[in-house]
């Protein structure tokens, strides 16, 4: 295995070192050889001190994180470089080859991982200890994100209930006490120690047992909800602490999102205003009703205040859905997520808003105007606080500003059913908000609308 990713790293190198060359023959052609060298070291040695060809990055974000963090100390060095040694390579050519090469070197990473993830020649194998809920969260996410180039081989659970049963793909092969001869007839790589109400004993056993034969253990606390992205773990005389910022608690944190979100509101409400002409004209010009939704929604410090959509029902919406209410499947439906799958009263340039996501871009406004944020957590009505939230945990979410999107919207949009999931995935974001994190969930947003995820 070593030997293996040894190959599939110095490969890896290769193609970094073959884009970089050709970015900059395309800008800086007349390059010279020791100034294309000098430029070529600096890219990979600081990809290496990386660790961007160890395979450590397990999602596709952390391994734009990690470039994006080398490209700029890269970039200060290339601009010292031409300054000092008086290189005829105009800066702005500079640039321009390392803003191709960026998601040239992305796309060339995340293709070579799941190709040679399907040729299993990126994969290492993974035993589970612990068939619960963290074990299945942790298989899923590997199922679900083939860069991180492991294959659940199975679990193993002292619970009778479940042995022989089948969690997230992959079946419980027996106990704990089973680990040896399990790992040895899979001839397993790593091991995942998924039980994070194990007493200190009980771990000390499972991790004596399992550390001699597998080339890597892995361990998921019981506070891994609470862990953030910025979370960092640091040593005191050997005592490990782990220091995990306060998100959007943090009044710096949220006067920093404030600034996002005047300045990307602006720049999508200039980006998006030939659509939303486009699209009051073809609302009003369907049935002569009126262009604009207002629903009265909960906000920050559960004032409410009125959310802006592109109306996509029928003027008589109201009276039609009083009539629908007396069915009693239909009323329990609304009452789950207050909206229906197949809902009658949508007309039909509505289906297509409502696909697209369309009808939400008149919410930019509540953005400008301070009510809401472009990511945080979802706005609701007074009936889901009563019914769901509760006013403690209603309160805790929103100290912040509701958000256009958030990361339960990224995460299966309207098929996240559950209602407990969707506060569990706001109380995260709100932990372990970061500036990084909104990007990715801007991104993940863009992704969802393209497909059509989970939008009715």
């Amino acid at each position: 295995m070593s030997v293996r990713y040894s190959l599939l790293s110095c490969l890896q190198a290769v193609i970094d070192v073959v884009l970089y060359n050709l970015c900059f023959s395309f800008f800086a052609a007349s390059i010279s050889f020791e100034s294309r060298a000098f430029l070529t070291g600096t890219m990979t040695a600081f990809f290496l001190f990386s660790s961007l060809y160890g395979f450590r990055n397990w999602t596709f974000w952390d391994e734009t994180k990690s470039v994006l963090r080398s490209m700029l100390s890269i970039l200060l060095v290339n601009a010292l470089f031409l300054y000092t040694s008086k290189t005829d390579i105009p800066f702005v050519f500079m640039f321009a080859a390392l803003a191709v090469f960026i998601p040239a070197t992305l796309t060339a990473r995340y293709f070579f991982r799941r190709i040679f993830f399907a040729l299993g020649l990126l994969q290492k194998s993974v035993l589970i200890l612990g068939a619960g809920s963290a074990g299945e969260i942790f298989a899923q996410s590997i199922n679900d994100s083939p860069f991180i180039a492991r294959k659940v081989m199975g679990f193993l659970d002292d619970d009778d209930t479940k042995q022989d049963a089948t969690i997230a793909g992959a079946k419980v092969l027996g106990r704990l006490a089973d680990f040896e001869s399990v790992q040895k007839s899979l001839n397993v790589d790593e091991a995942v120690i998924a039980i994070p109400t194990a007493s200190r004993k009980t771990l000390t056993e499972i991790l004596n047992k399992v550390e001699d034969n597998v080339s890597r253990v892995l361990y998921i606390p019981d506070m891994y909800m609470l862990t953030t992205m910025s979370a960092t773990i640091r040593s005191i005389d050997g005592m490990p602490i782990i220091s995990a910022s306060q998100g959007l608690l943090n009044p710096f944190n949220r006067f920093i999102k404030n600034i996002m979100d005047y300045v990307g509101g602006s720049v999508a409400l200039l980006l998006s205003s030939p659509f939303m002409i486009y699209t009051a004209w073809r609302v009003k010009h369907e049935d002569g009703g009126n262009v604009l939704f207002r629903h009265k929604r909960i906000g920050r410090e559960l004032k409410p205040f009125y959310l802006y959509k592109f109306r996509t029902m029928v003027p008589n919406a109201e009276e039609i859905l009083q009539e629908m209410l007396k069915d009693d499947k239909l009323r329990a439906e609304f009452e789950e997520a207050f909206k229906f799958k197949d809902d009658p009263r949508i007309t039909p340039f509505g289906h297509f808003l409502r696909r697209t996501s369309l009808d939400e871009l008149p919410q930019i406004f509540n953005v400008l105007r301070g009510e809401m944020s472009l990511t945080g957590p979802r706005p609701i009505v007074q009936k889901e606080i009563e019914l769901y939230y509760g006013y403690r945990t209603a309160r805790q979410i929103f100290h912040v500003k509701p958000g256009m999107t958030g990361f339960w919207q990224v995460s299966g949009r309207n098929d996240v059913k559950d209602y407990k999931q969707r506060i569990d995935y706001d109380l995260y974001y709100i932990h372990n908000w970061s500036v990084w994190l909104d990007i990715i969930i801007m991104l993940r947003t863009i992704k969802a609308v393209l497909k059509g995820t989970g939008a009715y």
